[in-house]
């Protein structure tokens, strides 16, 4: 888009743009701009993350590349063209230009914001977008490196493609007819002449990380964690039996949203003379491909959101163990009625299904959460999520269950190993982040040290955790007698 250095109108992408397409069954982008080769590069680069990475990551780190397409190739508009040092000015003024915008200290960076907008990205989303752009950035150095070989055994000349030999770094201002493949202001001419290094944080926005304490209300919930005491009601109120029957099974596995609606109706094991021994069982969907495939295009199984998971086990919680498989019992019941009225029987085997036509809901994520949020809204006055419920099973898992370890030191709270487990984490430091210990107990344990140096009170930590306990207990029962 040719625009004259005194236009001062913001737009979005002046430069390059972003086009969705499908290719070999997935989904995937291409780039739109007046450069041939970079657009066939970039295609080439993100098709290949698609075959290795889901369609939601692929689509973050192609927006990523392509803000910074359009930074570079506005600040190489702004001062006549690109030239290796630029390049590198750019690359290194990027992280500005992302959280400062027109407010940076640098001219460079306002002056291409005042055009492009400003983005006021946070710390986390500059990993995020840094781990797109880096990794586009090492594409384009193993290009470069393979014309430089390839221009040494004579098999090209670089002159040919962009004005400029590979083996020097020179401004790239050759006539227009020895440009033909390559545009002087582009990416890739850029890279070309002196490579690009990879882009490093310097930590302008902070990265907030979430506590490891829970400061829960009366009803046992936070800004992360559902109050527990709020769920049976917010279950009892779902719109739909299949909504109840979702969210109660991922109030008592703590599975996550994407695990619940690509499960199969084989997946679930109820004992009706038994629930106790009643199985939930969570697969991710690559280890079964060949199933899925009965029952879903190519294209929408590479588009599954599904993080791994360790185990397949899950571990249920009372009382939504048992809210989950009444409800199923009911919803089962009401599928098998709407199936006589069907004109085509339903032959996939999910077991969440649309309630109109009975189709699988694998990526239905929309649909289901806005139903969600609406009925936690009313219940807590709060906005969550269905992540809140996970949130609220490891908190629970972690202070309040009963141990069945009888060896273990704590009569309640699971070893956060086995809340690991039961989460379907590879890692114990993610489980962390979800399973959080209360902040009252530790402020019991806390004081308890701390009295026990002064002389007074409880003189070890048991002790403080009973006196704890017992004024909690009290103020509890007065808060029920003033309520009835």
């Amino acid at each position: 888009m040719l625009r004259s250095p005194t236009d001062s109108k913001r737009l979005s992408a002046p430069h390059v743009d972003l086009l969705e397409t499908v290719r070999d069954g997935r989904r995937t982008f291409r780039l739109l701009s007046d450069d041939k080769l970079q657009n066939t590069f970039f295609d080439n680069w993100a098709y290949q993350l698609s075959r290795k990475l889901k369609y939601k990551t692929v689509s973050t780190y192609c927006y990523a590349v392509k803000t910074m397409l359009n930074y570079v190739a506005e600040v190489a508009f702004q001062n006549g063209g690109l030239t290796p040092d630029l390049l590198a000015n750019a690359l290194e003024t990027y992280e500005s230009f992302l959280v400062f915008g027109t407010s940076s200290s640098t001219q460079m960076v306002q002056n291409a914001a005042r055009v492009l907008g400003d983005r006021k990205l946070s710390g986390s989303s500059v990993v995020t977008n840094f781990a797109g752009v880096n990794r586009f950035i090492d594409a384009s150095e193993m290009l470069r490196r393979g014309l430089i070989e390839l221009e040494e055994r004579g098999a090209i000349t670089s002159a040919s493609l962009s004005g400029f030999s590979l083996q020097t770094t020179v401004k790239i201002s050759a006539p227009e007819k020895v440009r033909s493949a390559i545009k002087s202001s582009s990416w890739l001419a850029g890279c070309i002449a002196g490579g690009a290094k990879r882009i490093k944080s310097a930590g302008l926005s902070p990265i907030s990380k979430p506590s490891e304490l829970a400061f829960t209300d009366e009803f046992g919930g936070d800004e992360l964690a559902f109050p527990i005491d709020k769920c049976v009601e917010l279950i009892k109120k779902a719109p739909s039996l299949r909504d109840k029957v979702l969210w109660s099974l991922i109030a008592a596995t703590g599975c996550r949203v994407s695990e619940a609606l690509t499960m199969l109706v084989c997946d679930v094991v109820p004992n009706a003379k038994d629930y106790g021994s009643s199985k939930v069982f969570i697969v991710d969907p690559v280890t079964r491909h060949n199933v899925l495939i009965n029952y879903m295009s190519e294209e929408d199984i590479s588009q599954l959101s599904h993080k791994g998971r360790a185990h397949t086990e899950t571990y249920m919680i009372e009382p939504f163990a048992s809210m989950f498989w009444i409800a199923l019992a009911e919803y089962k019941q009401a599928e098998r009625e709407k199936e006589k009225k069907r004109l085509a029987p339903v032959i996939h085997k999910f077991l969440f299904r649309n309630m109109k036509n009975g189709d699988p809901m694998p990526l239905s994520y929309q649909t289901v959460y806005e139903r969600f949020t609406k009925v936690a809204l009313e219940v807590t006055g709060e906005t969550y999520g269905f992540h809140s419920l996970r949130h609220m099973y490891g908190y629970y898992l972690v202070n309040h269950c009963v141990n069945p370890n009888q060896n273990s030191s704590r009569r309640y709270g699971l070893d956060l190993h086995q809340v690991q487990k039961y989460m379907g984490h590879s890692q114990v430091s993610t489980t962390k982040r979800y399973a959080r210990q209360d902040a009252q107990m530790l402020h019991a344990t806390l004081a308890a040290i701390n009295l026990a140096k002064l002389g007074g009170g409880p003189r070890t930590v048991r002790e403080a955790r009973i006196a704890y306990l017992k004024d909690e207990l009290s103020i509890l029962e007065n808060q029920i007698l003033e309520a009835a």
